[in-house]
């Protein structure tokens, strides 16, 4: 499985943290500049300016480092030290570094993040903010009976559309494959689309039974979707959590990922990355919002 072939590149990469300490160690910056790094995706590169915003709050000089790559190029780069934090999502983190853990719910996934972690790493607070995996349907297709996430996914006779570099099929049927309510979808019919508006438009028009989704990658036009309720939390919940080096950041730069993680959700998000893929620079984005939220 691609989690799997991930871990394995991590576990190589994050090698050198295995003779540092298990817990957090405030310490004040030695003069250099805190690096927050970033992925090449649209929500990466805007949660490290986001992340670097608040650091900057409390008079840390930071520079961000976007472009690394995937998951483990970005981990790696944490590991040799070129970078001290990383946002990421609470969920792919945690199958990242234990690639058979179970938990699914919030809380549950970020304690077991918190017991998979290398030596010298840590992770902040998680925001309310998440970019998890969603099945969305038509508003006058919904069903009246109360379907959750779990029954739709028992169907075979839909057909399921997602966007391309968004949300993978093979993690429509099996992401949530570790809770015992989900032991895989049943149907195999998918509609790759480039973009949410042409998945919106043929979710509306019928073209497709529902659209597997990202709650903020997804962008703006998420909250206008129709969502099946996932009572039995069949996909893991992704949380916005910053991952960070040990020793390296203050109290009070270890305070405003919890001030971050107060103020972030997920709607501010997906407009956020609707304005980034509209041309406006992350920075600038990310800019914005932290004045309007005195960061």
């Amino acid at each position: 499985m691609r989690s799997s072939v991930l871990a394995t590149a991590v576990v190589v990469s994050i090698a050198g943290l295995l003779g540092g300490c298990s817990t957090a160690e405030s310490a004040d910056p030695a003069g250099e500049p805190i690096v927050v790094g970033s992925g090449s995706s649209d929500i990466s590169r805007l949660l490290a300016q986001i992340y670097a915003g608040g650091l900057r709050s409390t008079g840390v000089d930071v520079e961000v480092k976007d472009g690394l790559g995937d998951r483990a190029d970005y981990l790696a780069a944490l590991d040799r030290g070129e970078v001290s934090v990383v946002p990421d999502l609470t969920g792919d983190l945690l199958r990242t570094f234990d690639t058979l853990a179970g938990a699914t719910e919030a809380e549950d996934v970020f304690t077991e993040l918190n017991r998979s972690l290398p030596a010298g790493l840590s992770v902040g607070d998680y925001a309310t903010a998440e970019d998890r995996l969603a099945i969305a349907v038509a508003p006058d297709s919904a069903s009246d009976d109360g379907e959750t996430v779990a029954e739709f996914l028992r169907r075979e006779d839909v057909t399921v559309g997602t966007v391309e570099g968004e949300v993978h099929p093979m993690d429509v049927r099996t992401e949530g494959v570790g809770s015992p309510s989900f032991t895989g979808a049943g149907f195999s019919e998918f509609m790759v689309y480039p973009d949410a508006e042409f998945a919106v438009d043929d979710l509306n028009s019928g073209a497709v039974d529902a659209l597997a989704i990202r709650t903020a990658s997804f962008g703006p036009l998420a909250k206008d979707l129709t969502t099946l309720p996932d009572d039995e939390h069949v996909y893991p919940a992704q949380n916005v959590v910053p991952l960070y080096r040990n020793g390296v950041l203050s109290e009070s730069a270890l305070r405003s990922f919890s001030v971050v993680a107060g103020e972030l959700t997920t709607a501010d998000l997906a407009d956020m990355i609707g304005e980034v893929r509209g041309g406006v620079a992350s920075g600038d984005v990310a800019g914005r919002w932290l004045g309007e939220h005195n960061l």
